[in-house]
């Protein structure tokens, strides 16, 4: 009987062991089936994280040896490089608040370790950086614009207050704008066939309970098309008003002309071509 009952006791442990590894595989077979693998291959992984290091130590040297010069030069102190320290600023944001946690899920896709709190941060930085990007990029174009096709009137405005100001709107329409965004980013879990959470399948994700409609589809329009037609009219202006220039530079050398209207006009295209040159340097 003692016999017995030690058999009993002996295989009772065993089926419970059996039952919690049918269990673990299940669970294991549920997040490769809704997640995915949670690591790629190492002949993936490898070379991509040696590229995302590559692209955050030269993206965090460059920007930062960029905003130091123009800060440090004061002959450097123009609308132009005051644009171009924006866009350096809003790079390092992204670079060094999202870049590592990118390269982090090549090895890790899940689960999610860092919280609630960071997973929103993640999702603010990302956003409002490539906010403030585009914003940058736009006023620098329609900065361009006036200088080239209104350069007299732009003389009287050149005063660095101006874009200063128009950086602090950017910043602070880049850091509402996403506010839409970033209140649907949460720690996702899936859940078990009891309805319980799995604490293996945190996601930094989208959660289903803050899903807000078509705040995606606005975004994308604000932010991404509106800017981009804003910016190819405005550059297709300028191309035309530097071929319209061109034009009357040669019918004036080939004609002459004088006065007061001809020096009214080499100092109009003196100022054109000082303006052509910042675009070209800003493409550059």
């Amino acid at each position: 009987m003692d016999g017995v009952l030690e058999e009993d006791e002996l295989v009772g442990p065993m089926m419970n062991l059996s039952q919690f590894n049918t269990s673990s595989q299940t669970i294991s077979e549920l997040l490769h089936d809704k997640l995915g693998r949670r690591r790629q291959d190492l002949w993936i992984v490898v070379p991509m994280t040696i590229i995302y290091l590559l692209v955050l130590v030269t993206g965090v040297i460059g920007n930062v040896c960029t905003c130091i010069v123009i800060a440090r030069n004061r002959y450097m102190h123009t609308a132009t490089n005051f644009y171009l320290v924006n866009l350096a600023l809003s790079d390092l944001l992204l670079l060094v608040l999202g870049l590592p946690l990118e390269t982090y899920t090549f090895w890790s896709a899940y689960p999610w370790v860092f919280g609630e709190a960071f997973c929103v941060m993640r999702t603010v930085a990302a956003e409002t950086s490539t906010y403030a990007s585009i914003l940058t990029i736009t006023a620098f174009t329609v900065e361009r614009y006036v200088a080239i096709c209104h350069p007299m009137w732009i003389q009287t405005k050149c005063s660095l207050q101006r874009p200063a100001r128009v950086i602090a709107v950017i910043w602070a329409v880049a850091g509402v704008s996403p506010v839409p965004i970033d209140i649907q980013y949460g720690v996702v879990y899936l859940d078990d066939e009891l309805g319980l959470p799995i604490p293996e399948s945190a996601t930094c994700n989208i959660r289903p309970d803050r899903y807000i409609r078509h705040a995606f589809e606005v975004s994308t329009f604000l932010f991404f098309l509106a800017p981009m037609v804003v910016i190819s009219a405005l550059y297709g202006r300028i191309a035309t008003a530097i071929r319209r220039s061109s034009q009357t530079r040669t019918y004036s050398d080939l004609f002459g002309s004088g006065g007061q209207g001809h020096q009214w006009s080499d100092l109009r295209m003196q100022h054109q071509t000082i303006a052509c040159r910042a675009v070209i340097k800003m493409l550059g």
